[in-house]
């Protein structure tokens, strides 16, 4: 019965129930991609109307990811204490009511609240999506990728809403509307704890021999012998203190730098691109938009590129090849003047970027897997070069103009390339 399953597909062996919890979660990350990419957008309209200074600007970018790394630390300990349904409504909600206060006034501390509730709602969602799709499709990478492929399809779509509609208020609207509509579906969707217990448990050897106590004693006497010890090696676990050894680790310290820099790089590019093509009178406002799609269909090609070439090449080539093409699009972009050179730069800094932070997570070897605490540490450390950067390009520009703000990327660039070299000369070394 089971291999039947198997050979069903994913969406055939769900159900109908499951298949409407699944779909939403497919429509819950698209809206994601939407407002949050909506927000960047719109950033140079919101900023006049509002009367917003550059540096506020800035502050606005740098507190959405405060609001995602919070959400990151916190989002395991919510459904213990609410469960996964509260806690997904929860977040969802606050994505919701910070779209909402993008609306009623432009006092800064205002926005700074409602961007810190964005990435809140943003880090939350992210989280729990992929931790409920890993377990409704058994750990198959298909559905997972199906997943992103949403997110990246609001992303595309965001721009040209902006674009078609008649004034930023009117693009927060409809991100309000999609926002709300996630949350009634969430609301009527029929996951709950127990189903994620029972998809678990399904994959638990230990657990499901137990289950078979009535079919064959024998099988049932040695799942409970398994159980007796694995219940004793949990208990040795908790009594065995967290290893933070991985800080000892070089190899550990480059990977974070690399990503450090190339986080600073991505949140302040895709945070502040549009108001940079506008501002500086490169671009009319309608092609600018434009533009962010092209990025994030360069993104979207350069992600599969990188999952065949990683077939090839090891982590620390890839890594050096897409921080200089980073790079060298980036001079490109600040040095062009033609809507024509300005759309090939960004389009090759979204395939630059594009598989940076999974790449630089397989540099790591068996680091992650050897310390079982080590990837919150690193997306904790290297979220600060989200916090830090967007408010730096933000403060320069405020007091030096949108192109020299801009230009201070490229130092953080060159940062990241070091850092690359660095990783390719300690991989030498090791052989």
């Amino acid at each position: 019965m089971e291999k039947k399953v198997e050979k069903q597909g994913f969406f055939a062996s769900l159900g109908k129930r499951k298949l409407g919890v699944v779909l939403n979660l497919f429509y819950a990350y698209m809206s994601l991609g939407l407002v949050l990419i909506m927000l960047g957008a719109i950033l140079p309209d919101l900023k006049t109307d509002y009367a917003l200074s550059y540096q506020v600007g800035g502050a606005l970018l740098s507190v959405q990811s405060v609001g995602y790394v919070l959400a990151g630390l916190l989002a395991g300990y919510l459904p213990l204490l609410l469960g996964i349904k509260v806690s997904y409504i929860l977040i969802q909600l606050s994505v919701t009511l910070g779209f909402i206060m993008l609306l009623i006034s432009g006092n800064p501390v205002w926005l700074l609240a409602a961007m810190l509730l964005i990435g809140i709602g943003k880090g939350g969602i992210t989280n729990y999506n992929n931790l409920l799709m890993n377990i409704y499709s058994r750990g198959n990478a298909g559905p997972l990728n199906i997943l992103h492929a949403c997110f990246a399809a609001g992303a595309v779509i965001a721009p040209l809403i902006v674009l078609a509609v008649s004034g930023w208020r009117m693009a927060v609207i409809i991100g309000c509307i999609c926002c709300a509509a996630s949350l009634v579906f969430l609301v009527l969707a029929g996951f709950s704890d127990k189903d994620l217990e029972t998809a678990e448990d399904s994959r638990d050897p230990v657990k499901t021999g137990r289950n078979q106590k009535s079919a064959d004693p024998a099988k049932a006497a040695a799942a409970d012998a398994g159980a007796e010890k694995a219940g004793s090696a949990k208990g040795d676990s908790r009594k065995k203190k967290v290893d933070y050894g991985f800080f000892r680790e070089v190899l550990f310290w480059v990977t974070v730098a690399i990503c450090f820099f190339y986080q600073a790089v991505e949140a302040s590019f895709m945070g502040w691109m549009t108001s940079f093509l506008i501002d500086t009178g490169a671009m009319q406002a309608s092609l600018a938009q434009f533009t962010t799609s092209v990025l994030w269909m360069a993104l979207m090609a350069g992600r599969l590129l990188c999952s065949l070439a990683a077939k090839k090449f090891r982590p620390g080539h890839m890594i050096l090849a897409l921080t200089l093409i980073t790079t060298v699009f980036m001079v490109l972009l600040l040095q062009s003047s033609s809507p024509a050179g300005l759309l090939i730069a960004t389009a090759g800094i979204g395939l630059g970027m594009s598989g940076m932070f999974g790449t630089s997570v397989s540099n790591a070897g068996d680091i992650f897997s050897r310390y079982p605490v080590c990837m919150g540490f690193f997306v904790f450390l290297t979220s600060m070069g989200a916090i830090v950067a967007p408010a730096v390009v933000g403060t320069v520009a405020n007091t030096a103009g949108m192109h020299t703000g801009m230009s201070t990327l490229l130092l953080f660039a060159a940062c990241m390339v070091a850092a690359a070299i660095l990783n390719l000369f300690l991989q030498k070394r090791k052989g």
